[in-house]
């Protein structure tokens, strides 16, 4: 399962209830800022990197194949 599709998987069994979206949940701004922190917190621990103040900016949050991007960027282009 890659980065995305790990992420939208997280999104929908935890932050929004087992919910199958038919949409970006990034893009269409169906997190509140407590499921953000929560998405951001959980990216850090399964992924054991760190974002900067520099990476929590909205265009790198704006779809979940943006923050995938961001996640793969930080790990040196892997994308699992």
């Amino acid at each position: 399962m890659g980065t995305e599709e790990r992420i939208t998987r997280f999104i929908e069994t935890k932050l929004l209830d087992d919910v199958v979206l038919e949409v970006d949940p990034l893009a269409s701004g169906m997190l509140d800022s407590l499921s953000t922190e929560t998405l951001i917190s959980w990216i850090e621990d399964s992924w054991k990197i760190s974002f900067s103040d520099e990476d929590l900016v909205a265009s790198k949050f704006s779809s979940v194949a943006a923050l995938a991007a961001l996640v793969d960027a930080k790990r040196g282009g892997a994308s699992q």
